[in-house]
C-alpha cells in the first residue's frame, strides 16, 4: 500500500512538471504572464469590473461622454494601472529575465485588460496614454 501511495505520489509530481512548457519559448511567457495576470485579476476583481463598467459607459454612449465618467474612468484607470505597475509588473520581468525579454509596462496592461474583456477602443486609449509616459521619461 505505501509503495502505491509513493509511486501515485511520483506520478503526479512527474506530471506536474510536464504541464510547464520550456523555458523562454513564446508558450512558456504566456504560461508564465498568464499566472502573473491571473493573480492580481484575482486580487482586483472589483476594480477591474468597475472600470469595464465605466468605460463600456463611454464606449456606448452615442454623445459625448460628460467630464465626470472621463474623470472617473480616468481614476480608476490609474489606480488600477497604478497596482499594476508596482505589483505585478517587477514580478513579471523579473520571471522573464532569464530570457533576455522586457515588455513594456504598458504592453503587459493591454494585455491583462485584454484578457479581462475590455473593449479595444478603452484598450487602445490606455496604450496611447502609456506610449506618451513612455517617451516623456
Amino acid at each position: 500500500m505505501i509503495k502505491h501511495c509513493f509511486a501515485i505520489a511520483a506520478l503526479a509530481l512527474v506530471c506536474g512538471c510536464a504541464t510547464q512548457p520550456e523555458p523562454c519559448t513564446a508558450e512558456w511567457v504566456d504560461w508564465k504572464t498568464d499566472r502573473f495576470y491571473d493573480a492580481f485579476a484575482r486580487e482586483h476583481r472589483k476594480d477591474i469590473d468597475d472600470l469595464r463598467a465605466v468605460t463600456v459607459n463611454l464606449s456606448s454612449s452615442s454623445s459625448k461622454p460628460d467630464i465626470a465618467t472621463t474623470a472617473m474612468a480616468g481614476a480608476k484607470a490609474l489606480g488600477l494601472a497604478g497596482d499594476f505597475l508596482s505589483d505585478t509588473v517587477p514580478e513579471i520581468k523579473s520571471a522573464l529575465s532569464q530570457c533576455g525579454t522586457a515588455p513594456k509596462a504598458t504592453q503587459l496592461f493591454a494585455s491583462l485588460l485584454r484578457r479581462e474583456g475590455f473593449d479595444e477602443k478603452a484598450v487602445k486609449a490606455i496604450e496611447n496614454v502609456g506610449a506618451a509616459l513612455d517617451h516623456e521619461s
